[in-house]
């Protein structure tokens, strides 16, 4: 039963995390869409951002598209892609802590 659990609470973490990485590459969207449009967004850019005022044109919200289709089209990571040696489990053992009677 634990097992099933945790694989419920990561199946939901990843659905959660996808979700928050398109919420962040429509931001970065709108924002540059607001820089392109806007005078005093690119004004108030170039007095304070200087140089990396570019990165706003687009620039990022291409970055962003670019790593997200990266990791969420690469091949995931399985037992069938690892080596033998990759494989074996690992086991952790925790010494048992003893209480003592104060």
């Amino acid at each position: 039963m634990a097992s099933l659990r945790e694989e419920q609470v990561a199946r939901r973490a990843g659905i959660m995390v996808r979700l928050q990485s398109i919420v962040i590459l429509l931001l970065l969207v709108w924002l540059s869409e607001e820089y392109n449009n806007n005078q005093y967004l690119q004004g108030w850019a170039a007095k304070y951002l200087g140089g990396l005022g570019f990165l706003l044109g687009g620039g990022l919200a291409v970055v962003y598209a670019g790593m997200l289709t990266v990791v969420y089209l690469s091949a995931p990571v399985t037992t069938a892609n690892r080596s033998e040696e990759e494989k074996e489990e690992i086991v952790v053992v925790v010494p048992e802590t003893r209480r003592r009677n104060a």
